[in-house]
C-alpha cells in the first residue's frame, strides 16, 4: 500500500486499498473461524466461531455499502476491492510452497 502513495496521484485510492485490506484480514479471520468448526457436529457447543461461517460474506457486503455510502467522500470501488482480495495472494503463495520437511 505504501507504493500507491508513490504512484496515484489520488491519496483516497491508498486509503480505498488499505480499508480493502483490512476487510480482507477480518474476512480471513472469520473463514479460518469457519474452517475451524468443520468437521464438529451441530450438538457441539464448545465450538468457538461456529456462527462465523454464515456471516463471513458480510466483511465483503460491508465494504461494498461504506465505499459507496462514501465515494462522495473520496474513496474509490475498485482498489477497495483489490486491497480485499489481497489475502488471496497470501494463500496462493502458501498453498504453493513447497514442505521441505
Amino acid at each position: 500500500a505504501s507504493a500507491l502513495w508513490l504512484v496515484s496521484p489520488n491519496p483516497f485510492v491508498t486509503i480505498s486499498y488499505l480499508f480493502g485490506a483490512m476487510a480482507g484480514t477480518a474476512y480471513s479471520y472469520g473463514l479460518g473461524k469457519y474452517v475451524e468448526t468443520i468437521g464438529g457436529s451441530i450438538d457441539d457447543t464448545d465450538m468457538e466461531g461456529a456462527g462465523v461461517g454464515q456471516a463471513r460474506f458480510a466483511f465483503l457486503i460491508l465494504l461494498i455499502a461504506v465505499v459507496g455510502k462514501f465515494r462522495s467522500q473520496g474513496l474509490v470501488e475498485i482498489p477497495s476491492i483489490m486491497g480485499f482480495f489481497t489475502y488471496q495472494l497470501a494463500s496462493l503463495s502458501q498453498g504453493l510452497r513447497e514442505i521441505d520437511d
